[in-house]
């Protein structure tokens, strides 16, 4: 369980942290293009940069706060 309090749900049959990254950005990815209201989620803190040139690609405000080492609360609007 991270500081956060968060823990796996569903464990991903590879341990690979690409693979994690990548899935999240994916997610992340889609619901940019198609959620067009404010809104705010936490992510993995590796993947900040990959969010926030997403937004700068669909022209999307982006704003992150650093909760620990590991994640990022990110808001888009």
């Amino acid at each position: 369980m991270s500081s956060q309090g968060w823990q796996l749900v569903l464990p991903f049959d590879t341990d690979d942290a690409e693979f994690v990254r990548g899935f999240e950005a994916g997610r992340m990815w889609e619901r940019i293009k198609s959620d067009h209201t404010d809104w705010d989620e936490t992510i993995h803190a590796n993947n900040t940069e990959m969010i926030m040139r997403m937004c700068e690609r669909e022209q999307r405000s982006f704003r992150a706060e650093i909760l620990d080492e590991t994640f990022v609360r990110v808001f888009i609007s």
